[in-house]
This record gives C-alpha cells, sequence and structure tokens, in this order.
C-alpha cells in the first residue's frame, strides 16, 4: 500500500456537511526518513492508540483511540513525506458524530508531541 492510498480518505455519506469531524496537522523533522518514520510508530504507541496497520518502508501508521466517555474513538492516520514534512490527521470514528469537543485536535497534538519528543524539535 502506498502512501497515496492511505492518503485518501474514504467517502462518506455525510463529507458534505463536514462530517465526521476531523483535525490535521503537520511538522517537519531533521533526520532520514525512516528514523522519522520509526520515531511515529512509537509516538503512537506512546499516545496509547492501537496500531491497526503501518509499513515502515512506505511511511505511514494508521492506529485506532480507544472508547471513552468523550467520543466512540477515533482513526489516527500517520505519515512522512519525501521532505520528512510529517503529517497526521484523526477522524471520527463514528460517521454520525456532529461534535468531537476538541479530541481530534487533541489526537493530533498528542502524536506530534511524543513524535517531538522522541526525535527533539522540528525545524
Amino acid at each position: 500500500m502506498t502512501i497515496d492510498a492511505v492518503q485518501e480518505k474514504t467517502p462518506a455519506r455525510w463529507h458534505w456537511l463536514g462530517l465526521p469531524p476531523s483535525y490535521e496537522d503537520s511538522m517537519r523533522f531533521p533526520g532520514p526518513r525512516e528514523q522519522i518514520t520509526q520515531a511515529c510508530l512509537e509516538a503512537v504507541r506512546k499516545s496509547r492508540f492501537r496500531v491497526v496497520r503501518s509499513d515502515l518502508a512506505g511511511g505511514w501508521v494508521e492506529a485506532r483511540t480507544r472508547v471513552t466517555f468523550r467520543s466512540y474513538s477515533e482513526n489516527v492516520r500517520v505519515w512522512v513525506d519525501e521532505q520528512n514534512q510529517v503529517h497526521v490527521t484523526s477522524e471520527c470514528w463514528w460517521p454520525m458524530t456532529f461534535i468531537d469537543w476538541g479530541k481530534n485536535r487533541w489526537n493530533v497534538r498528542r502524536v506530534l508531541a511524543n513524535v517531538t519528543l522522541i526525535l527533539g524539535a522540528p525545524y
């Protein structure tokens, strides 16, 4: 599977309404792509998300959060592009979720904070 397939979002019935809620952010880190991808996998595990699948050679990780009183779970995707930019997206798993109460943003920031702890400051 390629990064393009990971980046492609599953077409849902309610995306024209902005549902389900999602959040995306990215940071650039120094170092080889393999090292950054390994750090992303470790950061996802440190964030206590369940790794669904990953391809370290392809530079991506897919994970799912746990069900909590705030959400039914979120799908988290992390991938590293050719310029060593780490992209993280979080999208509510349940397609009829109207409000995520900031949970997707919290997931993305948590992963990026853990990557920063592992690799050091981004540039």
